[in-house]
Formats: structure tokens, C-alpha cells, sequence
């Protein structure tokens, strides 16, 4: 259980870091839907959702990689403001 707490508290770290605010703000009903397990083929119920996240966080590496792939987080790769803007460009 304290293992979930610290990498529930590195995770926020990781996206006040390298979170991609201007797609966050305007995909928030995707962001909730995958946050709630309500859309695409991961559909549950809420308390196998919370199960779902407890297993999740025990290992935050996957999360952070679909975080990455979704564009809610920038790659560590990406550093430039310029570089954030042409991915935003398209929003």
C-alpha cells in the first residue's frame, strides 16, 4: 500500500513535469473516461476499476507509457518549447 502512495505521488510529479496541459484542458472527458474505465475496450465497473488502478500504480511504468501515448505527458525526450508547440499545433 505505501508503494501505490509514493508512486501515486510520483506520478503527480511526472505530470505537473512533462504533462501536456493544453491537451489535458481540452480532452478532459477522454482523460475521465480512461480515469474511470468508462470508454474503448477497457469498460469495468467501478470497483474492478479501482482494483484496475491499485494494480496500475504498483508499477507505474505502463501508466506513464499510456499517458505518453494518449499526449497527456510529453516524452522525456521532448524539451523545447518549440518542440510542444508544432505537437499542440494540430489542437
Amino acid at each position: 500500500m505505501i508503494k501505490v502512495f509514493f508512486n501515486l505521488i510520483k506520478l503527480f510529479l511526472i505530470l505537473r513535469e512533462r504533462g501536456n496541459w493544453k491537451l489535458i484542458g481540452h480532452s478532459r472527458k477522454q482523460l475521465v473516461s480512461f480515469i474511470f474505465c468508462r470508454a474503448g475496450l477497457n469498460q469495468m465497473s467501478p470497483i474492478r476499476a479501482i482494483f484496475y488502478w491499485y494494480r496500475l500504480l504498483k508499477g507505474p511504468e505502463v501508466l506513464i507509457w499510456r499517458l505518453e501515448t494518449f499526449g497527456f505527458l510529453f516524452s522525456p525526450e521532448i524539451v523545447s518549447d518549440q518542440a510542444k508547440d508544432h505537437l499542440n499545433s494540430y489542437l
